[in-house]
């Protein structure tokens, strides 16, 4: 018949892992509790909307958010940074990324009058003949 005890040196490995494992578990949940910093960013930017900076690093934080794939938070901050200040000089870019967003979020139907907007109101932006690409294939697959 095995026996099964641990030797007081192993023991006492497994009660230090424990505890470690322990420890973890509690400042993850900690931090899961505290603001993110893009949420603290986003928080900062809406409370100063009224500075002469705050457009530009509202359509920049979006652009972060869009760089790293968080793509319903950008989408979020591209729409409020286009409320807020729909001729600032990224809105176009945030226009065509806010479409292709809601197109990585399979929400086709809205991508699609978010291109055709793009189109319409930028006919002679670069990123163009890119939203037509997209426009088309969307609406091959979703007529």
């Amino acid at each position: 018949m095995a026996s099964c005890y641990l030797s007081e040196e192993n023991g006492s490995k497994m009660i230090r892992l424990f505890k470690f494992i322990l420890f973890l578990i509690i400042v993850l949940a900690i931090l899961s509790l505290l603001p993110t910093p893009l949420n603290w960013a986003d928080t900062f930017i809406q409370k100063n909307f009224d500075k002469p900076w705050a457009a530009t690093a509202y359509y920049q934080l979006g652009n972060h958010c869009y760089r790293v794939l968080k793509f319903q938070k950008a989408l979020e901050i591209y729409e409020r940074a286009l409320r807020k200040f729909p001729k600032h000089r990224m809105a176009p870019l945030a226009r065509f990324r806010r479409a292709v967003c809601l197109e990585k979020l399979k929400k086709y139907r809205q991508a699609i009058r978010a291109y055709e907007d793009f189109v319409d109101r930028y006919p002679d932006h670069y990123l163009k003949p890119q939203a037509e690409n997209s426009l088309k294939k969307l609406k091959e697959i979703y007529k």
